[in-house]
């Protein structure tokens, strides 16, 4: 479907009366086509059209306002590319809107939506959303206008962000059943990675029909890495016994290990620790000193391996932070910060203040202390884009790999001391769609949700605008159905 979209901001200063105009057409982004085409294929429109929400309380029952009901203002020019589906780490947020919903809140990044002007016409194929901004509210340089999820509203980065409360950000679902829970089931561990569990979830592969989990098998001194079929563009009928068990396994392959890890016995578990980076399409095995913490001048070992080819590189990486370090980097529940690696770079923390320290393994000895702003991290949620993110019962948290500062925003998650954090797991292909993996009825279920502050639309301004504490805004944003963007 074609769309047209039209952006206009009015600045008013509030001693003069002078009105500052600014306005431009934007670029329509893939996002939400990769949303309605990808894993799932048409199961997703089918869900969509017929349940007419995304799994939360409040979602707005129009589809439009559903994909494109959020504003995000950035400081930076995006770019006017259809495949660009999240803003860069160097791109601050600088003001945040949601449709229909008034900032009663003290945060002064969120604007409100105005409820008396904003048109939302799906008949006539045309939808305003109008926004407002107070004198304190999104004072900065706006280079760039954008439409996103609803819920991208809550994503801001702020030393200190007020009023966060507990919102699904980080499991905007399509439902279970296109999530391949059903077929995922029971191939996944419940606690951690040794030798007598499963493994742990690290991709799905739609066009390999496969997804893949890894475990470390300590006794044999092996890696294995286990393909499971998906299901989705083909089904095998004899997968499925007669007791209903049902056999998703389709191969194994098995990597050497030997004199990998730093420890060998029952516990070793503990102490190392499998990830994967989507974006560097890179598999990292990390192996660590048993103990519950990482003494001075000890090293961490980081094997490398490439997805398609598995060709393993090594890293040694030194602590020389000058303190010791936060061992245990398994998964218990919730997927720890500690011993993750992103972005060509290992990130650890220290087990009483909690700093981070990232070690990039271009140069593991450069190691260099994120700037904490008093906060802290502990459960990584997702990680993609140069961000890493957590939400925790009181605030989201937000790690800017590019600005190497920790930053706080409203989104909040639901998590129990039952339930535990929710995971994402990369969907091959698919940026803006990932799993999530959590833990419910003592197993490890998945479903296909959204990361929700994906770039819809991106709207370049002609000129940069600043926004300061002498002017109000407002934002009017046209979405117009059956014209080129």
């Amino acid at each position: 479907m074609k769309l047209h979209g039209h952006a206009r901001l009015e600045l008013t200063d509030v001693h003069t009366g002078e009105v500052e105009v600014v306005e431009s057409d934007n670029l329509i982004t893939n996002a939400v086509s990769d949303i309605f085409n990808g894993y799932g294929g048409s199961l997703n429109k089918a869900m969509l059209l017929w349940r007419g929400d995304t799994g939360y309380t409040g979602a707005p029952k129009d589809l439009v306002s559903m994909f494109y009901g959020g504003l995000l203002l950035y400081d930076t020019a995006l770019g006017a590319e259809p495949g660009t589906l999240f803003a860069p780490a160097a791109a601050g947020v600088v003001g945040t809107a949601r449709c229909n919903v008034v900032n009663t809140t003290k945060n002064t990044t969120r604007g409100s939506a105005n409820l008396t002007e904003t048109n939302i016409d799906p008949a006539g194929g045309v939808v305003s959303y109008v926004y407002e901004f107070a004198t304190n509210q999104a004072n900065g340089i706006i280079r760039s206008v954008c439409l996103t999820h609803p819920m991208g509203a809550l994503y801001s980065e702020m030393t200190e962000a007020p009023d966060a409360s507990p919102t699904n950000i980080d499991r905007l679902a399509f439902g279970g059943a296109l999530g391949g829970d059903q077929l995922l089931t029971g191939l996944l561990a419940t606690d951690c990675y040794p030798t007598n569990e499963k493994g742990v979830l690290l991709y799905a592969d739609p066009a390999a029909d496969e997804a893949v989990a890894g475990r470390v098998d300590v006794e044999n001194a092996a890696l294995e890495l286990s393909h499971h079929c998906l299901g989705l563009h083909t089904l095998d009928l004899f997968r499925r016994d007669t007791a209903g068990t049902w056999d998703s396994l389709l191969r194994t392959e098995t990597l050497d290990i030997t004199d990998f890890l730093q420890d060998v016995s029952a516990n070793a578990g503990r102490y190392c620790r499998l990830c994967f980076d989507a974006e560097a399409d890179k598999l990292y095995l990390v192996s660590i000193p048993a103990g519950s913490s990482i003494a001075v001048g000890a090293s961490i070992k980081v094997r490398e391996y490439d997805r398609k080819t598995l060709a393993a590189k090594d890293y040694t990486v030194p602590n020389n932070t000058g303190g010791t370090l936060r061992g245990l980097v398994s998964e218990s529940r919730a997927t720890p910060l500690n011993g993750t690696v992103y972005g060509g770079s290992l990130y650890m923390t220290d087990p009483a203040t909690y700093q981070i320290y990232r070690f990039p393994l271009s140069d593991p000895t450069d190691v260099q202390a994120v700037t904490m702003h008093s906060d802290y991290m502990q459960p990584l949620c997702d990680a993609h884009d140069g961000r890493l993110y957590c939400y925790y019962r009181t605030r989201g948290v937000v790690l800017n790999t590019e600005k190497n500062e920790l930053f706080s925003c409203e989104a909040a998650g639901y998590d129990t001391a039952s339930s535990g954090f929710s995971t994402t797991v990369p969907v091959l292909g698919e940026p803006a769609a990932p799993l999530r993996r959590y833990l419910s009825d003592n197993r490890i279920r998945t479903e296909r949700v959204l990361r929700a502050n994906y770039l819809a639309t991106i709207n370049d301004l002609p000129k940069a605008v600043e926004k300061t504490a002498d002017k109000t805004m407002k934002v009017i944003y046209t979405l117009r159905k059956g014209e080129d963007a």
